[in-house]
């Protein structure tokens, strides 16, 4: 079953569209394989599909949980490249200069998505300092 995104439900509408055949048969096996119905699904891929384009930078993947986003290139979620980016006093620099795998842009992207999607985040994602183990500082 689809996993809603966190917040009150939303409102949807009817919408028709024609696809082209192929286009749809790979949506219906989409939808098989993560037992959703085909418009569930559509409603799913175009939802990420907008918010990429809004988000440069930002794509979605499995997880354990559920679809999350992630920073393109990068192998982290958005969740923990914009924790890191808050840990670093909201310092794109900073967190180059301590992470110099990283772009400006990913940095910049990670923060955006997040303050515009703040409910999305799995709730106890970050979690707390496990006792005894110092804050690093570089």
């Amino acid at each position: 079953m689809i996993q809603k995104r966190a917040g009150s439900p939303r409102k949807t509408v009817h919408f028709n569209a024609r696809l082209p055949q192929d286009v749809s048969e790979e949506l219906r096996r989409f939808a098989n394989r993560r037992r959703i119905s085909t418009s569930a699904a559509a409603a799913q891929l175009l939802d990420e599909a907008l918010r990429m384009e809004k988000f440069p930078g930002v794509s979605f993947r499995f997880t354990a949980i559920r679809r999350q986003p992630f920073i393109t290139g990068t192998g982290m979620m958005v969740w923990e490249l914009y924790h890191v980016w808050l840990e670093h006093k909201r310092d794109a620099r900073d967190v180059i200069k301590n992470y110099p795998h990283l772009k400006a842009s990913q940095v910049s992207a990670a923060a955006a998505y997040a303050k515009q999607f703040p409910r999305e985040e799995p709730p106890g994602f970050w979690g707390q300092r496990p006792p005894g183990v110092p804050v690093v500082r570089v």
